[in-house]
């Protein structure tokens, strides 16, 4: 029976066992029993899983469709709007995105390249955020009037601090959050590693299950809105800060511009530091071109 808590030794037969990352077929299996829909998606569906799975199910007489996609195959989930991929909105989608950087995978597990939309290879912990928040509102606005959307992550460590990705998430995603699943994690490589005792080795995951309420609206629309958060919180850096005020502007805007959109939406990070405008000028100068006097563009 499934629980608040689950722990699968063996990954299964689905899938690929030699993809870095792979999420146990199981608990996507238990999901799709769980909430039984005619249509199911995964939006990055990696060495294929999901489809493993669904294939299964159907051939087992149940009544699914299945719909997988995955930057490496040419889907972009930050650009392409998923809904249109679709036949109609979604029953059920499953999203288990990488967790920041700690797998990197374009130019690394598949390409030669590393890719700039791939969540894994974000510079910074502020824009794996925004990129992922950008993501589910895309994949909220594929999901069909009650249907649900998972996300399976994990927090992880970083230059010492421990990083609650689970928490970041559950305040950004849209949607009614309707449960959180505790998941072991088996086979890592904290379990092979000694350690000096300092700190608890990380050894869950969460899959956070999320409802469609009545508000339907473009992802890109809601992206734009939503980054707007970020700049709203004091711990913020502020290249982030800076970044998403372009992005709320377009990516491109005058130095005027993007001091209202900063005193408006970061108002308390601009308080506490008198001298806000110069700091917002120093890191333009170190995160944005500048193509024409007083008017700062996202770099590339």
């Amino acid at each position: 029976m499934l629980t608040s808590v689950c722990s699968f030794p063996q990954r299964g037969p689905w899938g690929k066992s030699s993809w870095r990352g792979n999420c146990s077929g199981h608990i996507i299996k238990a999901m799709l029993e769980f909430f039984r829909p005619a249509i199911f998606c995964d939006p990055a569906e990696g060495s294929g899983t999901s489809r493993d799975v669904a294939e299964e199910l159907r051939g087992g007489g149940r009544n699914i469709e299945y719909y997988g996609f995955d930057l490496r195959s040419g889907f972009n989930l930050l650009k392409d709007r998923l809904i249109e991929r679709l036949p109609r909105a979604a029953d059920y989608i499953m999203f288990h995105p990488p967790y920041h950087n700690m797998i990197q995978y374009s130019g690394n597990v598949w390409g030669s390249f590393p890719h700039p939309d791939d969540l894994s290879r974000c510079k910074t912990v502020e824009e794996f955020l925004w990129k992922l928040e950008t993501a589910l509102y895309n994949i909220y606005e594929a999901v069909g009037k009650g249907g649900h959307y998972s996300v399976l992550i994990g927090d992880l460590r970083k230059n010492g601090d421990y990083l609650s990705l689970q928490s970041d998430l559950i305040q950004m995603a849209p949607g009614k959050l309707e449960g959180v699943i505790i998941k072991q994690q088996h086979n890592c490589v904290s379990e092979r590693a000694a350690y000096s005792g300092e700190f608890i080795p990380i050894a869950h995951e969460y899959l956070l299950n999320f409802k469609k309420d009545s508000m339907v609206v473009g992802f890109l629309d809601c992206a734009i809105q939503s980054s707007m958060r970020l700049v709203s919180l004091s711990s913020a850096t502020w290249k982030a800060v800076v970044t998403a005020a372009l992005n709320r502007l377009g990516g491109k805007g005058s130095l005027e511009e993007i001091y209202k959109v900063i005193a408006e939406g970061a108002q308390e990070k601009a308080k506490a530091n008198p001298n806000w405008q110069a700091k917002v000028r120093q890191t333009l100068q170190g995160s944005a071109l500048n193509v024409e006097r007083g008017v700062w563009k996202l770099a590339a």
